[in-house]
């Protein structure tokens, strides 16, 4: 099977954590990884956003990225997506000529969304959409004073949001509560909405010596360790867990907060907004800024830590919950969006309000100080059953089979 997966800004081959780049990186590339495992040909069309890397590359055998320019080749913040959306949509349609066609379109995102949909104007071609976050939600979430979420552009986010849900053939939700926000808010017919947790790799993502990692980061043996994972933009909670981490030092005077993603440890124009924000709580002696690292080296540093803060506003599913978890460290994220889903299980951590940096200190504490051993076996017993990247895979596979199958590709 010949599968295209349109992942507009999210490069798969990008390190996770920058300022661009996150779960959806992931997600694409290990889903393009599983399936070109799988015996399936897999294309992931992204805009070029970095000239050092090659227009094509592949990911794994059978899976590659292909790089279409669309403005300057050169990063560009996701809100401002709109200004090359028509350039991106173009090259879509060209690789898709080229190639001689897919069998199945897989879109992600809703700028993925319109150039699926132009693409499906002029091809007849199945489509599979997976949204990865919703503009309603996102928007009663964290205001409407967001750039990305204001005015004319969300009314556009909304209405592409609501036509590729009607006219996909499969509509891929994470969770339970996303499955109910398609049907509420967008209208996405019932027997489109297939409900797929995102999986993953747990021989990559798994326990290692906690000892062993902590020595090999560089972090004290017996510290209470926290860690945050992901990009510093405000729905992450990142300041939340900043103020939290400053009442946590004063129940666990020996706590260390560490900080991968995001500010780079050392900037060429002075402190950014974390170490900032660090430094007026006087936390700089007991806050590690790690920036962006590989994916891969992700499992020492949730190995290292006794708890991972998820503190996000609002977060579609929340996969660092889940990669944390197949490392057998516990979880305090807040209840939002698909973390009420992946964190439900109390034996694998603690659910807490958003916004609220006294529950999440409280939180926090509560699970450094409780029953590590029993938590460990719990998350790893949760991600193995609930979130192994071959079920996931397998049942994305067979959506595709039965698009393309009711479409007469197969």
């Amino acid at each position: 099977m010949r599968v295209l997966h349109i992942s507009d800004h999210a490069d798969p081959l990008a390190t996770p954590g920058g300022e661009f780049c996150g779960g959806q990186n992931v997600y694409v590339r290990e889903l393009a990884r599983r399936l070109g495992g799988a015996g399936c040909t897999v294309d992931v069309v992204t805009r070029w956003a970095d000239r050092g890397l090659a227009r094509r590359e592949p990911i794994a055998p059978g899976a590659r990225t292909v790089r279409v320019p669309a403005g300057p080749v050169g990063p560009l913040p996701r809100e401002r997506f709109g200004e090359v959306l028509d350039e991106f949509c173009e090259g879509v349609v060209r690789l898709h000529e080229e190639a001689g066609g897919y069998d199945v379109v897989h879109s992600h995102y809703w700028y993925s969304a319109v150039a699926a949909l132009r693409l499906a104007d002029r091809h007849p071609v199945p489509l599979v959409h997976t949204h990865h976050s919703l503009g309603a939600v996102r928007r009663a979430a964290i205001g409407r004073d967001t750039a990305d979420e204001a005015g004319e552009h969300f009314a556009a986010r909304h209405r592409t949001e609501r036509r590729i849900g009607l006219r996909a053939a499969a509509v891929v939700a994470s969770s339970t509560g996303e499955l109910t926000d398609l049907q509420r808010l967008l209208g996405t017919p019932r027997h489109a909405l297939q409900m797929v947790p995102p999986g993953v790799d747990t021989t990559l993502l798994a326990p290692r010596d906690p000892a062993l990692a902590r020595a090999e980061l560089g972090l004290p043996a017996e510290a209470p360790v926290v860690l945050f994972v992901g990009r510093l933009e405000p729905r992450k909670g990142w300041e939340d867990l900043v103020r939290a981490f400053a009442l946590v030092r004063r129940a666990l005077p020996e706590a260390v907060l560490v900080v991968v993603g995001g500010e780079a440890p050392q900037r060429r124009d002075g402190p950014g907004p974390l170490a900032a924000l660090v430094e007026r709580y006087g936390l700089a002696g007991s806050v590690e800024l790690r920036g962006p690292v590989p994916h891969a080296a992700t499992a020492r540093y949730y190995s290292a830590a006794d708890v991972t803060a998820v503190p996000s506003h609002y977060e579609p599913f929340g996969l660092v919950a889940v990669e944390s978890m197949a490392c057998g460290t516990p979880v305090v994220a807040t209840r939002v969006g698909g973390l009420r889903w992946s964190v439900a299980d109390p034996r694998v951590g603690v659910l807490v309000p958003p916004r609220d940096p006294a529950a999440l200190a409280t939180a926090l504490v509560e699970v450094l100080t409780s029953g590590a051993a029993e938590r460990r076996q719990a998350c790893r017993e949760r991600a193995a059953g609930v979130y192994g990247a071959e079920r996931w895979a397998g049942d994305i596979l067979a959506v595709y089979h039965r698009v393309a199958a009711a479409a007469g590709v197969e």
